[in-house]
């Protein structure tokens, strides 16, 4: 079984290029049409914050709910599904560089499928802070898409 990590933020059009991505890998990799030899764990982070102003404190963690996943998730994770691919979904919380590379190493997963944003021209030589994050620390492939 291959397994491949996608993390997932909040934006559905990303979420649905990488599950459109790994649905492709069958053909790409020889695998069976119905990709059974192909899981996929979608891991989605809610990013650990604090605030602090004249009214209070709120930390991240008062707001994080384990079992609320946001809609690109579930738009990936149903897309997967209906191709025949296994999949699961992690939700955690904390920094979303390590929690991913974290959450890879702890399933040994074969590689970690990132969904790119659009840059521009210039901005296509530097990857957000996160993507940098998991491609330095990972010892899985990285294939952003």
């Amino acid at each position: 079984m291959y397994q491949i990590v996608v993390p997932i933020d909040e934006d559905e059009t990303r979420a649905t290029n990488a599950a459109d991505f790994v649905t492709g890998l069958g053909d790409e990799a020889g695998l069976d049409a119905d990709l059974d030899d192909i899981a996929v764990s979608i891991v989605n982070v809610f990013k650990e914050f604090q605030a602090i102003d004249d009214g209070g404190n709120v930390q991240s963690e008062d707001l994080y709910d384990e079992d609320e996943i946001p809609d690109s998730v579930a738009a990936a994770r149903d897309r997967l599904a209906a191709a025949g691919v296994a999949v699961d979904v992690e939700r955690r919380h904390g920094d979303p560089g390590e929690e991913i590379v974290e959450h890879a190493g702890s399933i040994g997963a074969d590689t970690i499928v990132i969904p790119g944003r659009k840059r521009s021209p210039v901005g296509k030589a530097v990857f957000g802070s996160v993507t940098q994050d998991v491609i330095l620390n990972a010892t899985q492939p990285v294939t952003i898409v």
